[in-house]
């Protein structure tokens, strides 16, 4: 049970004519090399649903969400969790 270092970069996409918009969340670790998976929130609301099970607060959560809806793509600096809870959330293979 290690734990990692990174970043959250979120991505909102805007969707296309078959797919419905989304927010790409990935973690980007600082060094290593891990495979890591981009998890998907289909809303706002769900987004923030995302980052607060993360363990990221529940303001801190909607304060990065709205940017993330406003600017497109954003980094949450500093993110450290276990390996294994990265996996369980779906984060890391």
């Amino acid at each position: 049970m290690a734990k990692v270092t990174g970043n959250l970069r979120i991505t909102a996409n805007a969707g296309s004519g078959a797919t419905r918009p989304y927010f790409e969340v990935l973690f980007v670790p600082y060094a290593g090399r891990l495979n890591t998976l981009a998890a998907k929130a289909q809303n706002y609301d769900d987004l923030v649903a995302l980052l607060i099970d993360l363990k990221i607060s529940e303001d801190d959560a909607a304060r990065w969400a709205s940017k993330a809806r406003a600017q497109g793509v954003i980094l949450i600096p500093s993110i450290e969790r276990t390996d294994v809870f990265l996996k369980e959330r779906g984060l890391l293979t």
